[in-house]
């Protein structure tokens, strides 16, 4: 075939024939690579793995997304408890909250006594 001869219209019946023969199952017979059909196989099936783990990978570094924002929540969470501890720490503080809330425990006057 000469580039003269090469029009739309052949290209579009070379195409249309080839997606025919891409149905029927005859396209790798046509262009005689039978003997490499082996080949094409494992190389199908070595694409396949790679999408796949791909696939997998993407769905782990997704967890480990929203678990990293999990974590920053949790240590936010964590020094919010941690300041209202430290508030807290003073026995005077702890003892003037009892009392405005109107409790009859307060700290005791004498140590605890063992028990035998």
């Amino acid at each position: 075939m000469n580039w003269k001869e090469l029009t739309w219209k052949n290209v579009a019946k070379g195409l249309g024939n080839s997606l025919i023969a891409i149905a029927r199952g005859e396209f790798l017979m046509r262009l005689r690579v039978e003997k490499y059909f082996p080949h094409i196989v494992y190389l199908f099936f070595l694409v396949w793995l790679l999408i796949w783990i791909g696939i997998k990978s993407e769905g782990t570094q997704l967890q480990v997304e929203k678990k990293k924002a999990e974590l920053t929540d949790m240590k936010i969470y964590h020094a919010q408890k941690t300041v209202e501890m430290m508030s807290l720490n003073r026995m005077s503080k702890i003892e003037d909250i009892l009392k405005a809330k109107g409790s009859e425990v307060g700290f005791p006057e004498k140590p605890a006594d063992k028990l035998k």
